[in-house]
Order: C-alpha cells, then structure tokens, then sequence
C-alpha cells in the first residue's frame, strides 16, 4: 500500500508539474517571451509528462494479474487489461510530445522573437492519444485498481484528463498553418494550451 502511495504521488507530481509547465508556456507565449525560451518551457513539461506516464505504467504492470507463459498469450493479456492499454497509450502519447517539443525547441534556435507558428502546440496525434487513454480509463477495471487511494476522486480525475485532451484538440485545430503562413486561430490556439494544462493540472491534483 505505501509503494503503491509514493508512486501515485510521484506521478502525481510528475503530470503536476508537466501541467504547470504547458500553462507558464503559454503565459510566456502572451508575453511576447523569445522562441527559445517558450519551447524549453514545453520541452520540459513534456518532460515531466513522459516520466509520470511511465510511472503509471509501471503500476498498472504491477497490478496486472500473473501473465501467461506464452510470448503472444502475454501480449493478449496485456491489450485486454484496460488498466494496461490505458496507461500504454498515455505513454506513447507522452513520448509523441516528446518529439514534437524538442522538434520545436531544434527550430527556434537562431530566432528570438515569437511567432504565431514558431513555438510547440499540441497536435492531433498526441491529443487523440491522450483522449483515447482517458475514455479507456473510464473501465471499471481501472477505477477500481488506480481509485483504491483515491477515496472516490477517480472519476472526476479521468473526467479532468478527457477534458484537457479536449481542449489540447482545440489547440490542435488552431495551429493548423494556413496558406498565407498564419495559423487557423491564435485564440483557439493558446487558450486551447492553456485551459488543456490547467484541466490536467486539476487532475493532478485531485491525484496527490
């Protein structure tokens, strides 16, 4: 029970902390901050993120029941296991955030002024990803496993992670380039980042 305590804790602090970092990235994007410094900011978060997805992976091995002794049989069970799929997909699309944010923060070098394009937005992969994760999350199964700590705050945890997805796929649609070089919306854009860190923030919390 302890083991299981610190972990939900460090993950906790980890997405907490990831949260922060995209809500302080969008802040500094309204500040008119350099390139640089913005996609540090995100780069950092996704960070974060990725280390408490892989904690949560790692719990959800641990709850998992002994597996089958053979390679595929394995494979079958762990797809099966939603508490497992769940957790698998926020990692790949934490690990997708990865990518995307150092892609960004490799671009900005040499430009020191901000961009409607220039510095890192969520996408659709990694939204979708997450959405996924958190609608997998909704099973039964995995309230069970990750609410036993959670003293009732499961559902509105996985609620808060729909809804930042959500919002993150808003965010998505705004920084879609347009012909003339500018994104769909800059509004949709930010707020999108914004309101998606914060709801996510929100979750974490609810987590600790």
């Amino acid at each position: 029970m302890k083991s299981d305590l610190n972990r939900l804790r460090a993950m906790a602090l980890g997405f907490g902390l990831g949260s922060a970092l995209f809500a302080l990235g969008t802040v500094l994007v309204w500040l008119s901050g350099s390139e640089v410094t913005v996609n540090v900011t995100f780069a950092l978060g996704a960070a974060f993120f990725t280390a408490a997805a892989f904690i949560q992976w790692r719990t959800a091995v641990a709850h998992a029941p002994p597996p089958p002794a053979g390679f595929w049989q394995r494979i079958g069970a762990n797809l099966a296991n939603p508490d497992w799929a769940s957790a698998v997909i926020q990692f790949l699309g934490t690990l997708y955030f990865n990518v995307m944010t150092v892609r960004a923060l490799a671009q900005a070098f040499g430009d020191a002024t901000i961009s409607d394009h220039g510095v890192w937005h969520p996408d659709y992969v990694g939204s979708v990803l997450f959405l996924i994760a958190s609608w997998v999350a909704w099973h039964p199964i995995v309230r069970e496993r990750r609410g036993r700590l959670l003293h009732g705050r499961a559902k509105w945890i996985t609620g808060a992670n729909m809804l930042g997805s959500i919002f993150f796929g808003i965010s998505a649609w705004g920084a879609e380039p347009m012909a003339d070089g500018s994104i769909q919306s800059v509004a949709a854009s930010n707020w999108g980042t914004f309101l998606g860190a914060l709801a996510f923030l929100t979750a974490a919390s609810l987590s600790w």
